[in-house]
């Protein structure tokens, strides 16, 4: 007997009514009667292994759209920072978002706030 299946068939009985099965997953994945239980010896020499193929020919590779802005901040002291929003990720030249591990500064939340 062949056992195709993408995943390790295995032996399950049913508590209900005592009956083994060996159950497969995949395209023909099925819960398979049995007349006894199947150690995995002999499960593996009958597994045929059923590998997922993409089909390349409908396949569609989209482009990445990448949504990018800068903007000009000055700071409290004068000094002028960028603050970059690509994707939805901010993250501005100060020192305080450098310290803060990627956390909003107070660049970032002012200009949040006004978009």
């Amino acid at each position: 007997m062949n056992i195709v299946s993408n995943l390790p068939p295995v032996s399950f009985q049913s508590v209900v009514d005592g009956q083994w099965y060996i159950v497969t997953t995949g395209k023909e994945g099925k819960w398979t009667k049995v007349d006894r239980k199947y150690d995995w010896s002999e499960i593996e020499s009958m597994w045929v292994k059923d590998e997922f193929k993409k089909d390349t020919k409908s396949v569609v590779i989209l482009p990445k759209i990448v949504k990018k802005q800068t903007f000009s901040v000055e700071g409290s002291k004068g000094k002028v920072y960028e603050v970059v929003s690509e994707n939805g990720r901010w993250t501005c030249s100060c020192p305080a978002h450098g310290f803060g591990r990627g956390k909003d500064c107070k660049h970032i939340i002012e200009l949040k706030s006004k978009i």
